[in-house]
C-alpha cells in the first residue's frame, strides 16, 4: 500500500474498469463533498480522498511511449470524478483565455486524442469522450443520455462546470488544479491478481473503510475463492456481480446505494428465511448462510476433505447464481419491463399505489420458483391491491404490517413448501387479519384521505370509480389510460366544496373527506367557485364522475357523506379479500 498524490496517481499509465464494476453513481452531494473539501484543502497541509485498487493488467503505446495499463478494482467513482473535474478546469481556463490553456492540465486525462481512462462499457465510454473534449457546454446540455451512467456522467460535468464560472481568475484555476493534484492524498493497493481482491478488503473492511453492503459480499465471495484457490469462480464472481451492478443501476428512480441495500436485504429474506434483525446482511451471510467461522477453523480450507469442500463450492456457486437471476427480476419488477404487458400494469398499479416494496421479496420468490409462472403475477398483485387499499390506505395501519408473515410466505414459496393456491388463500387471510369490513367502511366515508403526498394513489382510486361509472353509463368516452391519466399533471383532484371558500360563504367540515373529491381536468378553472357555479363545467365534462355530481341539486356536509357511502359501496366490491 501506497500514499500517493493525486498527481502520482494519474502519472501510472492508463486505468481501465473492469466490466465487473458498477457504473458511474456519484450524484450532486458527493460532487458537492469533493467541491467543498477541495476548499477547505486551501487552508490544510493534505486532505485524505479515499482508496485506490489497482491490478496490472497490460501495456499500450500512445505515440513513442510504452503506458502500464490498470484495471480499477476500488476507487473508480473517484477516479472518474477526477478527470472530469480537470477537464472542467482545463475548459473554464479556455473561456476566459484560450492562449492560458495549458494541455498539462489535461495530459493525464486525454493524451493524443485517447483518454487515458476507459470505461466498462463502450456506449458509455464514447459518450464519456464527447464529455471530455467538448468544450461548448451549451452543445453538452444537448447530450441524450441512454443509462443511468451517462446521466450521472453528464450531470457532474454540467455541475463542475457550473461550479467554476464563479472563478474569472486564471491564478485562482490553477491554485485549484495545484490543490487538487498535490494535496489529495490516495492509498493506492497493487494486486496481483483478480482473486486477491476478497482478501484485500476483507483486511480493509477490519480497519473500518467504508464499503457497501453488495461490495461486502461480492468481497467476501471472491475471498472464500481465494482461500479455495478457485480462480475460476472468482472470475464468475467478478462477472456477474458486474452485471448485477447493471442491472440494479438501470432501475429508475432510486438512487443505487438505496436499491442496492434494498436489493441485497430482500434477496437474503427470500434466500435464508431469515427476517429477523436484518440491520447488518453481510454479517448475517457470515455468520449464518455461508459461515465464516468454518473458514477460521480450518487453515487450509478442507483441503482434506472432498466432501466439506464441494458442499462450501456449491454453496458459494449457488448464492452468487441466486444473486444474478435475481437482479434481473428486480430490475423488470420496478422497471415494468415484462413481455406481458398485463403483468406490467400490475405492477405499475401497485407502484401508483406506493406499496410495491413492500412486496418485493415475495415477488423474486415467485420469479425463481420454477414452479411459479410469472403470469400468476397477475392475480397475485390483484390480492395485494386489495392488501394495499383496505390495510394501508383506508385502514392506516402501521407500513410494516403483515411483513414478517409475507416474508415467510416468500420463503415458503422460494422452498417449495406452499403452491400458488395456497399461497393465494395466505394472503387473502393476511387481508382479513389486519382489515375489519366494519371499520373499513367507517374510514372510507368519515375519515379525510386528501394528502397532496398520497394523491397519485387516490387518483388512482378515483379513477378506477370513473372506470366504473362509464361501465353504467350507456354514453362513454375515451378518457385514457390508466398510466396516461396517472401521468398527466393536468388531469388532478378537485375539490368539489373549495378548500378556501369564497367571502361570506361559510365553510363545511368535510372538505377532504373522499365524498367531497373528484377527477377533473378543470382545476385552474374551478378555483375556488361555489357547487352551483361549478356544475354548468361538470355537466360538459368527459368525465362521469363529474357528469354525476349534476344530480345533487345542492353540496353539503351531508351530501358529502352520502357520495363518500356511494363510493365506498364500490370500493368493498372492487377489493374484496
Amino acid at each position: 500500500m501506497k500514499f500517493d498524490s493525486v498527481e502520482k496517481l494519474l502519472n501510472y499509465g492508463i486505468f481501465t474498469i473492469p466490466e465487473y464494476q458498477r457504473g458511474y453513481s456519484w450524484t450532486r452531494d458527493q460532487l458537492d463533498d469533493l467541491l467543498n473539501d477541495l476548499n477547505d484543502v486551501e487552508f490544510i497541509k493534505e486532505h485524505y480522498a479515499g482508496t485506490i485498487t489497482l491490478i496490472k493488467s497490460g501495456q499500450e503505446k500512445i505515440g513513442i511511449t510504452d503506458l502500464t495499463k490498470y484495471d480499477i478494482v476500488d476507487g473508480q467513482q473517484r477516479l472518474t470524478t477526477f478527470h472530469l473535474l480537470l477537464v472542467s478546469i482545463y475548459h473554464r481556463i479556455s473561456e476566459i483565455n484560450s492562449l492560458e490553456a495549458d494541455d498539462v492540465i489535461i495530459k493525464n486525462v486525454l493524451n493524443k486524442g485517447k483518454s487515458l481512462l476507459r470505461l466498462n462499457n463502450k456506449d458509455n465510454q464514447e459518450f464519456f469522450f464527447s464529455l471530455l473534449n467538448e468544450l461548448d457546454i451549451n452543445t453538452i446540455k444537448k447530450y441524450t443520455p441512454v443509462s443511468k451512467t451517462q446521466k450521472n456522467l453528464l450531470n457532474a460535468r454540467i455541475h463542475f462546470h457550473t461550479y467554476l464560472q464563479r472563478y474569472s481568475s486564471i491564478k485562482t484555476l490553477i491554485n485549484i488544479y495545484n490543490n487538487l493534484l498535490s494535496k489529495f492524498k490516495v492509498n493506492v493497493f497493487e494486486l496481483e491478481e483478480e482473486s486477491e481482491v476478497g482478501l484485500i478488503f476483507e483486511t480493509m473492511n477490519d480497519r473500518g473503510l467504508p464499503l457497501s453492503d453488495i461490495d461486502k459480499v461480492k468481497n467476501y465471495l471472491i475471498y472464500l475463492t481465494h482461500r479455495l484457490n478457485e480462480k475460476v469462480i472468482a472470475k464468475d464472481i467478478n462477472k456477474k456481480f458486474g452485471e448485477i451492478f447493471t442491472e440494479l443501476m438501470n432501475i429508475e428512480n432510486y438512487s443505487i446505494t438505496r436499491i442496492e441495500n434494498q436489493f441485497l436485504k430482500h434477496c437474503y429474506i427470500v434466500y435464508s428465511g431469515d427476517n429477523k434483525d436484518l440491520s447488518d446482511i453481510p454479517k448475517k451471510i457470515k455468520t449464518e448462510l455461508i459461515k465464516q467461522r468454518e473458514i477460521f477453523k480450518n487453515k487450509n480450507l478442507f483441503d482434506n476433505d472432498t466432501t466439506q469442500r464441494e458442499k462450501k463450492i456449491k454453496e458459494i456457486k449457488d448464492f452468487n447464481n441466486f444473486l444474478h437471476k435475481s437482479s434481473v427480476f428486480y430490475s423488470d419488477i420496478l422497471n415494468q419491463t415484462f413481455d406481458n404487458n398485463e403483468i406490467n400494469d400490475s405492477f405499475f398499479r401497485l407502484e401508483t399505489l406506493g406499496k410495491i416494496e413492500t412486496f418485493l421479496p415475495l415477488y423474486l420468490a415467485i420469479l425463481n420458483n420454477k414452479k411459479f409462472k410469472p403470469e400468476f403475477l397477475i392475480a397475485i398483485n390483484e390480492i395485494l391491491e386489495a392488501f394495499t387499499i383496505r390495510v394501508f390506505i383506508f385502514g392506516n395501519k402501521k407500513g410494516n404490517t403483515g411483513n414478517s408473515a409475507l416474508f415467510e410466505l416468500a420463503y415458503k414459496v422460494f422452498t417449495n413448501k406452499i403452491n400458488f393456491t395456497e399461497l393465494k388463500k395466505e394472503l387473502r387471510n393476511l387481508i382479513e387479519k389486519n382489515s375489519s369490513n366494519a371499520d373499513l367502511k367507517k374510514s372510507i366515508v368519515n375519515i379525510g384521505v386528501y394528502n397532496p403526498t398520497t394523491n397519485p394513489a387516490l387518483k388512482l382510486i378515483l379513477l378506477d370509480y370513473e372506470y366504473y361509472l362509464q361501465s353504467e353509463y350507456c354514453g362513454k368516452f375515451n378518457i385514457g389510460s390508466i398510466r396516461e391519466i396517472v401521468k398527466n399533471d393536468k388531469i388532478t383532484i378537485e375539490h368539489i366544496a373549495p378548500q378556501t371558500v369564497l367571502p361570506g360563504v361559510k365553510a363545511m367540515e368535510n372538505i377532504n373527506l373522499l365524498g367531497n373529491l373528484v377527477l377533473t381536468s378543470y382545476n385552474s378553472h374551478l378555483g375556488n367557485k361555489t357547487f352551483l357555479s361549478k356544475r354548468s363545467t361538470y355537466e360538459k365534462s368527459d368525465f362521469a364522475s363529474e357528469r354525476e355530481l349534476i344530480g345533487y341539486d345542492d353540496w353539503n356536509d351531508k351530501t358529502i357523506i352520502d357520495r363518500g357511502r356511494k363510493i365506498q359501496k364500490f370500493i368493498m366490491d372492487r377489493w374484496k379479500p
